[in-house]
């Protein structure tokens, strides 16, 4: 395939998917599958081509979790040590190279054999620095789709007998549509064609989706599993647009729940299957060694009574003497009352010394006949001397029943002695209640020919006993025993066998794994479940949570970008009471103040653009009566007329006046920078304000010969006094009757009034004039500040006089306040001071 120059190596997002989905992410979902199948249900690894690896089952099972577990672990957290990610990788491959020898190689599987190393050479090489940042999936798909058409036109057989039955009948059409998906998917890949990439992996997918339904119905786990990835892999790469980038608060949540939800079910749930597992096949064991038991002890128990029944009848005395004298009619008596009452048997007859009837069973039609020929009677011949009593192989009697017979000779010191033989019918045996339960399935089997003596499932007696066909009939010799072995189907059996003491039988109890495991199957799949479930609430509540902690950091993200440059008008909102929303109310609270501060700074510019506008204009206007006086001066003395004494009187009174004004407003300024600097002091000493107050009442009286109305002046009876500045409490009085004066009509009044108040002074100053609305209140003893009232009713003057005077009466340790009707309704400014300095 052509490679590229990085940075031009994809031409749009599709060929980006196409080219960077790697076969590890694959390999690692079928190895998590796999893995939990094999740990959680490691009994359903019955058919033939596990039964080399059955016993470590369980082993193989935990490195492909494992490996596959680090292997997702590694690509969540990318800056995890690399060493996580090979050790997972070589428990990953390793788990499945055993996996491909023992199934693939060793049953004839062409397609595994083909399939795994193909798998593995695609990790290792992505693995690879060479590769690194790029995905083998497709391409690995393209082979793999090539070669299995190869496989369905040159061998179909190599599909295994599963998959070829199914197959059989349209897999050269199958064959060639493998062909063309994996041809068109390699044109796809090399000429850069999205579109037709896409459109070979949809077919691939449908394709391995089909198999993977056929296994399923075979009950093939693994191969269900592995063609169920590829069939996911093959949608998702054609349903994809563009790779998700995993990276944000959402990521980290999701993987973080993910690894923490899903993780630790199947860990411990495995962890307890495997517990469960191994109880239960103890349990297994103990309930099948005491089965046997007890039913060798019952068999023990019925052939040691026959016996002793059969041997008591051969020795009595009476039966003895009719024997020797060939009492028939007494011989017939006894043992047609024996074949009756003995309880243990269902015929009893007897055979003289040549083997010919003597006394015929009347439970067999009183048959007759010369039975020398049957072994129970050789043997017995053989053994007169020890009087034992023989047990015979089963055979199918004269009657056409299935029995087998106890021989014991009769009057053992005759050269030919006769037999007595009780007879038990098999079908009467397999009548008898089974000690074991009812999951159980029991044989006897007659260990001289295999012959089935009793079973619990069918009355195929004196037939092979099927337990010999799955179990070497050497392993089933000793005395005692426990032996696995598998059905052909694959089921797994658990046999328990003994020996029953005193005879060639033995008896056999198997248990189906499968039907013994069955709850705990239940129970695996439903931790499995649960672990899933587990994982899609994790992707919800990741995305939920993520997408709640998401827009609030986006918010406050937005909400910094913001800061300084546009102002705040909503605040980020900060929901519920985690250190989200308190890290929200902190950056609301600072953005809030860096707002005000913003805000104190804007209205400081303003502020004193605006004082630079008043103080320019202010300082111009008594600059400008100055200058034409002075010019005026200056021509008198070129030679102009002399003015006369009162016209030079004028004059130099109104230069007095403006010279005044510019004294006040520069005292002003200096008195603001003092306060802004901190240095702004008292001088306090003793000082009846009473007095202070009619001289400043007279000074402002006499300067405004143009007020038609007075300044009345209310003063208490007595002498008001207390420690303050002279100097400062003239300004504020002087401050507070001259803004009374400029905003008041000339014939209205002006109260001034002063008088003592709980143990101070109280000053109040009121007018009727201009008014001061309920917004101005507010900020009117801010610096610079003017009502707008007071700007359009112009009387001159920077705004500074009121910020002075709140300093003056605070620095006294006093309040300074406003009150006002309203615009048009006059105003009261209000002081007062502690008499006395305050203390420290």
């Amino acid at each position: 395939m052509k490679r590229d120059h990085p940075q031009t190596l994809c031409e749009s997002p599709a060929m980006d998917v196409l080219d960077r989905v790697r076969v590890e992410w694959a390999a690692t979902v079928f190895g998590l599958l796999v893995g939990i199948t094999m740990v959680y249900v490691p009994y359903e690894f019955g058919s033939s081509p596990f039964q080399t690896i059955y016993t470590h089952v369980r082993l193989l099972g935990g490195m492909f979790l494992v490996g596959s577990i680090a292997q997702i672990a590694c690509l969540l957290y990318p800056s995890w040590p690399v060493g996580i990610g090979w050790l997972g990788r070589a428990l990953f491959l390793g788990a499945l190279g055993t996996y491909w020898w023992a199934v693939s190689l060793v049953s004839g599987g062409l397609t595994g054999a083909f399939l795994y190393p193909l798998m593995t050479a695609s990790m290792i090489a992505e693995a690879l620095p060479r590769w690194r940042g790029r995905g083998l999936f497709s391409a690995f798909l393209a082979v793999v789709a090539v070669g299995f058409a190869g496989l369905m036109l040159a061998e179909p057989t190599a599909f295994g007998p599963v998959l070829y039955s199914s197959l059989q009948p349209i897999v050269r059409p199958v064959g060639v549509l493998y062909l063309s998906a994996g041809v068109l998917l390699t044109f796809g890949l090399i000429r850069r064609r999205p579109g037709l990439s896409r459109l070979a992996l949809g077919v691939l997918g449908a394709l391995f989706l089909h198999m993977a339904f056929v296994l399923a119905v075979a009950v093939s786990w693994i191969g269900m599993e592995l063609y169920l990835v590829l069939a996911a892999g093959c949608f998702l790469v054609v349903l994809m647009r563009r790779l998700p980038q995993p990276s944000g608060v959402r990521w980290r949540l999701f993987r973080g729940m993910a690894i923490a939800s899903v993780l630790p079910v199947l860990a411990v749930g495995a962890l307890a299957s495997f517990v469960a597992q191994r109880a239960i096949e103890r349990e297994l064991r103990s309930k099948a060694e005491t089965a046997v038991d007890s039913e060798v002890a019952w068999l023990e128990q019925n052939v040691a009574a026959a016996r002793n029944v059969l041997r008591a009848q051969a020795q009595e005395p009476a039966f003895l003497a009719a024997t020797r004298s060939r009492d028939i009619a007494t011989l017939e008596a006894r043992v047609h009352q024996f074949e009756n009452q003995s309880g243990q048997f269902d015929a009893a007859w007897m055979l003289d010394g040549t083997g010919t009837t003597l006394v015929p069973s009347v439970a067999l039609g009183s048959l007759r006949g010369h039975f020398a020929h049957r072994e129970y009677f050789q043997r017995a011949q053989q053994a007169r001397h020890e009087s034992e009593v023989f047990l015979s192989q089963p055979f199918l009697g004269a009657g056409g029943q299935p029995v087998v017979v106890f021989a014991i000779p009769v009057d053992v010191e005759a050269e030919h002695p006769a037999v007595l033989v009780g007879a038990l019918s098999l079908p009467r045996l397999r009548l008898q209640r089974t000690l074991a339960a009812r999951s159980y399935h029991v044989e006897l089997f007659d260990q001289r020919d295999g012959a089935l003596l009793r079973e619990t499932d069918r009355n195929d007696v004196l037939t092979r006993a099927p337990i010999l066909d799955l179990v070497d009939a050497a392993d089933l010799s000793t005395p005692m025993g426990m032996n696995e072995a598998f059905e052909p189907s694959g089921r797994r059996l658990l046999v328990a066998h003994a020996q029953v003491p005193g005879t060639p039988w033995t008896v056999v109890v198997t248990a189906y794994l499968r039907e013994a495991f069955a709850p705990l199957t239940r129970l695996s799949a439903l931790v499995v479940g649960i672990a899933l479930l587990a994982g899609a609430v994790a992707l919800l509540l990741s995305r939920w949570a993520g997408r709640d902690v998401a827009q609030r950091l986006e918010a406050l993200r937005d909400g910094f970008a913001a800061l300084g440059t546009l102002p705040l008008e909503h605040p980020v909102p900060a929901r519920g009471n985690d250190e989200l929303a308190q890290l929200t109310s902190g950056f609301n609270e600072m953005a809030a103040r860096i707002e005000r501060t913003q805000q104190e700074l804007r209205e400081a510019v303003a502020l004193r653009d605006q004082f630079l506008s008043m103080a320019s204009h202010e300082l111009r206007t008594p600059l400008t009566p100055l200058k034409a006086t002075v010019a005026m001066l200056l021509r008198q003395e070129a030679g102009v007329p002399p003015l006369s004494p009162d016209k030079q009187r004028s004059t130099i009174m109104r230069l007095q006046r403006q010279v005044d004004r510019l004294t006040r407003l520069v005292g002003d300024m200096l008195d603001v920078s003092r306060m802004q600097s901190g240095r702004f002091s008292l001088n306090r000493t003793p000082l009846e304000v009473g007095a202070l107050a009619r001289e400043v009442v007279d000074r402002i009286q006499h300067s405004r010969p143009e007020r038609s109305a007075p300044i009345q002046l209310e003063l208490p009876e007595g002498p008001l006094t207390g420690e303050w500045d002279e100097q400062r409490l003239d300004q504020l009085l002087t401050n507070l009757i001259e803004n009374a004066v400029r905003y008041s009509p000339p014939d209205t009044p002006i109260q001034v009034r002063i008088h003592p108040e709980d143990g101070d002074a109280l000053l109040e100053v009121e007018d009727r004039g201009i008014g001061i609305s309920a917004e101005s209140l507010p900020h009117l003893f801010a610096p610079f500040y003017r009502a707008q009232n007071a700007a359009l009713h112009y009387a001159g003057g920077l705004g500074l006089g009121l910020a002075i005077c709140r300093e003056i009466v605070e620095r006294h340790g006093g309040t300074l306040w406003a009150t006002s009707a309203g615009p048009g309704q006059g105003s009261r400014f209000s002081v007062r001071l502690p008499r006395a300095a305050p203390s420290g």
